[in-house]
């Protein structure tokens, strides 16, 4: 299945395609996604994280032509 990933900022972009796509077997999770991406876990606790734009947790299972997205809780001005 292929899933659209906007990964947080410092994270591994080489498993995604040039659109943002990656390719995961049946059954993946967001977090299974953090993993692909090399998302440290201190960083992956300061995330929040959306699916098809509803706010999701890392355990959510992932279907075709999902959109993920990573939000930091903490940001700078």
């Amino acid at each position: 299945m292929r899933v659209k990933v906007f990964p947080p900022h410092g994270c591994d972009r080489s498993a995604l395609d040039a659109k943002s796509w990656i390719e995961l077997p049946e059954g993946s999770t967001v977090g299974d996604v953090l993993r692909l991406i090399k998302c440290s876990p201190l960083k992956a606790k300061l995330l929040l994280v959306s699916v098809n734009g509803e706010r999701a947790k890392f355990k959510h299972v992932l279907q075709d032509g999902d959109v993920v997205g990573f939000f930091s809780l903490v940001t700078g001005g």
